[in-house]
């Protein structure tokens, strides 16, 4: 599968449906990865996420520097994108990703 063939906005919960589907271990590579993602932010133009909005979005997740992703790596990339796609800012992002570590913490 391609991320290519997905509707871009597909629902999270969907998208990750179709990730499961996939052989354990199935990667996916950067261009790729980033086209999709592009497509996700802005569904109505041709716009690119540029490489430094890339790299500060894998920071935020906590994803190491590498040029193939696994399946959890898009999700969490979807849902960043998602978060700035409906005009969210860095800040609140990092205080959700933030409360959601403390939650897990204390169980």
């Amino acid at each position: 599968m391609r991320l290519s063939d997905l509707d871009p906005l597909i629902p999270l919960n969907e998208l990750r449906e179709e990730l499961l589907k996939l052989p354990k271990g199935y990667s996916f590579y950067e261009d790729e990865l980033v086209d999709f993602l592009s497509r996700r932010r802005w569904p109505e133009s041709e716009r690119r996420i540029d490489r430094t909005t890339f790299w500060r979005w894998r920071m935020d997740n906590g994803i190491e520097h590498q040029k193939v992703f696994s399946r959890l790596d898009v999700l969490k990339l979807c849902q960043i994108c998602d978060h700035y796609r409906v005009d969210g800012t860095r800040s609140e992002y990092l205080a959700i990703m933030k409360k959601k570590k403390e939650v897990v913490l204390n169980k």
